[in-house]
């Protein structure tokens, strides 16, 4: 069959050739829209109940949608957590311990913002006193001569000491206690490295899941120190608020809308525990979710409820002199 094409010039050629390469650049910045404006952002998180938000927003492409890159990095430890961001290794953190950013700031002051808490309530169980299934103790009272671990690092090691003192023991002296990460907390109850555990979730609902532990005592943060009792926090550093302000809102966003997504409707948030914690399935339906609340939404009681945990360093002689909570929240002023 006879070609009925009509035949290319040189110059109809060349052109055609620039057209079709042009269309292609077109179509390739089409398909992936963000890969050249993508902003690099580290978030340091620990494996707890408390970074449901920022796992919600990861796994929901929050991030993303507002052209920010994630280098997630995961700390076993608070302390750990609190000094990436101190030394400017990472730009925020998602479930840290609030605590610790009270006594940083006795350290190095304005380094680090509050831009959401997480904490227990009556109906929102942040940490219990866990014993094995099998044991005679029953209080803290009942903890004498006994081991007690918690999460390394100063904050839950003076919880630790305030609320044996509130039940008449020294910290040090009646009761041992023993630093542990979150991924040997309940192996070291199952052996019995440790008689007792007082832990944040996931860790109680992992030992009663598994028939190792049972909760004797919960929340008592609620009724020694401060209710709400706000043990956790979203913190973002003030070097990224100042030097990058736009990538800095972005991050406020997306905090934001998660922890409002969070809130209205927790059961169906409790999935995006999966693969950040050690809860399997099952336990996620079971595991104690917390109070969340980004920083426009603190009331006057939520301000004064953190006052009275971070008064607490100071009762203990962690800090020289009390730390003003409100100054540590986010504010667009500051």
């Amino acid at each position: 069959m006879r070609n009925t094409l009509p035949m290319l010039t040189t110059t109809t050629k060349k052109s055609f050739l620039a057209l079709t390469a042009l269309l292609a650049i077109v179509l390739a910045s089409c398909s992936t829209p963000q890969q050249g404006t993508m902003t690099k952002v580290r978030i340091a998180y620990l494996p707890n109940v408390h970074g449901l938000p920022l796992y919600l927003a990861l796994e929901k492409g929050y991030f993303t949608d507002e052209g920010l890159d994630v280098d997630l990095v995961k700390f076993e430890a608070p302390n750990q957590a609190i000094d990436a961001l101190l030394s400017n290794q990472v730009d925020v953190g998602g479930g840290v311990a609030s605590g610790i950013i009270a006594v940083s700031e006795s350290k190095k002051p304005n380094s680090i913002k509050i831009i959401s808490l997480q904490g227990g309530t009556e109906e929102f169980r942040n940490e219990a006193l866990v014993v094995k299934t099998d044991s005679a103790i029953n209080s803290f009272a009942d903890l004498k001569g006994k081991k007690l671990g918690h999460l390394p690092g100063i904050q839950w090691q003076t919880v630790a000491k305030l609320l044996l003192a509130r039940n008449g023991l020294i910290a040090g002296k009646d009761t041992t206690l023993v630093d542990l990460a979150f991924s040997t907390q309940v192996p070291a109850l199952a052996s019995g490295q440790i008689d007792a555990l007082l832990a944040i979730e996931p860790s109680p609902t992992i030992a009663e899941g598994k028939g190792i532990g049972k909760v004797i005592v919960k929340s008592p943060t609620l009724q020694y120190i401060a209710s709400p009792f706000y043990g956790g926090a979203a913190a973002i550093t003030t070097k990224l608020i100042a030097e990058q302000p736009e990538v800095a809102a972005k991050i406020l966003h997306v905090f934001k809308k998660a922890t409002d997504e969070v809130a209205a409707n927790p059961n169906a948030a409790r999935p995006y525990l999966k693969n950040y914690t050690p809860l399997d399935d099952e336990l996620i339906k079971k595991v104690p979710l917390l109070l969340y609340k980004t920083y426009d939404e603190l009331e006057e009681k939520d301000i004064a409820a953190l006052q009275a945990f971070y008064d607490m360093f100071a009762e203990y002689e962690i800090i020289n002199e009390k730390i003003d909570a409100r100054s540590l929240i986010y504010a667009p002023s500051r």
